[in-house]
């Protein structure tokens, strides 16, 4: 009993190290400049991802429907609709957009991926399938590689990464419940780099993983905890034009950023004032601009900042 109150009051201790305003000390800041904040009447958005000429794809899953947005927040169109028909939606999560300029989506009650063209009219979909032994699949995020032309996709319930061709034929998978290198508990948002490299939000086990393009695992990024370089709940993933890596924080209010190898650089903040998010879930850099968009769930927002550095 002695030893679960000194924990519990080791976590309160650094939790409020963390996250008290007036200790700056604690904490590395990667300043930004709050730019301003787009309410689009979302229900609990998850996911987002940013075109080159700046329109917005945001995923409103609530309502079973994707929201695009101009670059200044205004709407420009919604497409979708709850039920599984073609261009119908089930609870969608993850969306991610090709080069070619074509959006892939998690469906993830569906159990399936949809691809539509940039004004919404649907192309094709496939399903991610499930193996002997296997629950449902359950497609919470989806990542459109420049590499052969492969689909990665994180399968939360089978604690797995099955990867397809972009006309969704089954390529390859790897990963299985645990907590070990390449192991997961609860596989989440997805992201690739420059070099084609898979950066995986690891949820449960509270850290962010990197693999190599055919699922080799390179290293991990983060641990459980409450300081910096530490992650509670991890969500969302993002890299930018120098590979830093952006992960949020969903339950701590929180983005850091890393090194690509998983050095931990800092806190976004605001005048070396940490920035606190409402459940921050899905990250974009738009490079061009160098602005961070993060999607506050419970917030019902997507935020625009612009990284000073």
């Amino acid at each position: 009993m002695l030893k679960t109150i000194h924990a519990f009051i080791y976590f309160c201790l650094n939790l409020s190290i963390l996250f008290t305003p007036s200790i700056s000390y604690s904490f590395e800041c990667i300043n930004s400049q709050f730019l301003f904040d787009i309410k689009p009447g979302a229900d609990q958005p998850s996911d987002i991802s940013v075109v080159p000429n700046g329109d917005i794809y945001l995923v409103d899953g609530v309502n079973n429907r994707i929201i695009v947005l101009d670059s200044r927040g205004e709407l420009k169109f919604s497409f979708g609709k709850q039920g599984g028909g073609e261009g119908e939606f089930k609870y969608p999560l993850g969306i991610d957009i090709s080069d070619q300029g074509e959006v892939f989506i998690a469906d993830s009650g569906n159990h399936r991926i949809q691809v539509f063209d940039l004004k919404g009219n649907f192309l094709y979909m496939f399903k991610v399938g499930s193996g002997p032994g296997e629950k449902p699949s359950d497609p919470v995020d989806v990542l459109a590689s420049k590499l052969k032309g492969y689909v990665y996709v994180s399968d939360n319930d089978n604690h797995k990464i099955k990867v397809y061709n972009h006309k969704g034929i089954f390529q390859f998978e790897w990963g299985k419940f645990g907590e070990e290198r390449g192991e997961f508990r609860y596989p989440g948002m997805l992201v690739d780099n420059e070099f084609n490299q898979i950066f995986v939000v690891d949820v449960l086990n509270s850290r962010v993983q990197l693999f190599d393009p055919f699922g080799n695992f390179i290293t991990d990024i983060g641990a459980w905890g409450v300081l910096q370089g530490k992650f509670f709940k991890p969500k969302g993933v993002a890299v930018d034009k120098t590979n830093r890596i952006f992960v949020s924080d969903s339950y701590m209010g929180v983005i850091q950023v890393f090194t690509d190898l998983g050095g931990f650089l800092g806190v976004i903040c605001e005048n070396n004032q940490k920035r606190q998010f409402i459940t921050p879930v899905g990250l974009y850099v738009e490079e061009k601009k160098n602005r961070l968009h993060v999607v506050e769930m419970r917030g019902s927002k997507i935020s625009v900042l612009k990284l000073l550095k």
